[in-house]
């Protein structure tokens, strides 16, 4: 009767030592703006001690998808590697700091902010779907930051707030992050000169942008959000014709990944100064 063989493991005195970055930190930098959003949003706002344990959970959950993406990928091949070992090393290290900081602040404020969570789960489910597919897919780069956004609703309930602020703060961050996807990749399909792919086209981000800002208008009018997220919203619409016009700044990648961080941080400073003013 035939036995199955053991994994494969690559040869240690042959095998290149795996670097930290590939393996412990995610790959696509513009995640970071789009997950360090939320979690700046909630902590300027709704400060406590609940509130941060939260933030470092949902960020080393976030840190965790990298080296566990690596190791699952290397183990469904049957073949391990020294950066199989280094990637299981990291995603135990980081859902131990999540689980851990998870509880504290469950302990701290109980249950309900982890609601938005829950509500957000499937959107992550969706995005584990595509992401353990090769390539790049839009559906994972619009579940992701969805989801992720729901930290902001979190760390307010965690502070106290009620449902509708809570709530409001969660649609602003979608308000911004939904719309940045899609200029990202018009932007970059633009630059390279390649036809337009879903949601790509000028008409469908302005579009995106033009919603956003009804979107976060009708928030303000019900009283879920301050005035200057209008404010917010319509200097990212702003950005986007420009960014997507004839006249558009001429720049590499890193800089216009840059210049999206720094829009996003904007952004998210004007809505914190509408809550401070109040």
């Amino acid at each position: 009767m035939a036995q199955s063989l053991p994994p494969k493991t690559a040869n240690p005195s042959t095998a290149r030592p795996p670097s930290f970055r590939s393996v412990a930190l995610p790959a696509e930098h513009g995640s970071w703006s789009l997950v360090t959003e939320p979690i700046l949003l909630g902590l300027l706002v709704a400060p406590s001690w609940a509130g941060a344990a939260l933030a470092v959970a949902a960020f080393a959950l976030f840190l965790f998808n990298r080296p566990f993406k690596v190791y699952w990928a290397d183990r469904r091949r049957g073949r391990t590697f020294a950066r199989t070992l280094l990637a299981r090393r990291f995603a135990l290290i980081y859902g131990g700091v999540g689980l851990l900081l998870a509880a504290v602040a469950f302990g701290l404020a109980g249950p309900r902010p982890f609601a938005p969570v829950l509500v957000a789960a499937p959107l992550l489910l969706i995005f584990v779907f595509y992401d353990q597919r090769p390539g790049r897919f839009w559906q994972a780069e619009l579940a992701a930051p969805v989801a992720f956004a729901a930290i902001v609703a979190a760390i307010a309930l965690a502070d106290g707030w009620g449902w509708p602020a809570a709530l409001g703060l969660w649609g602003f961050m979608v308000a911004r992050a939904v719309p940045a996807v899609l200029f990202i990749r018009a932007r970059l399909r633009l630059d390279k000169g390649r036809a337009a792919g879903p949601g790509e086209s000028l008409a469908a981000v302005i579009g995106a942008h033009a919603l956003a800002v009804s979107g976060v208008a009708a928030l303000v009018w019900a009283g879920w959000l301050p005035w200057l997220g209008i404010v917010a919203t319509a200097m990212l619409l702003a950005r986007a014709v420009w960014g997507l016009s004839p006249w558009r700044w001429r720049s590499s990648v890193i800089a216009l990944g840059f210049l999206e961080t720094g829009f996003g941080l904007l952004a998210v400073l004007i809505v914190a100064l509408g809550y401070w003013l109040k």
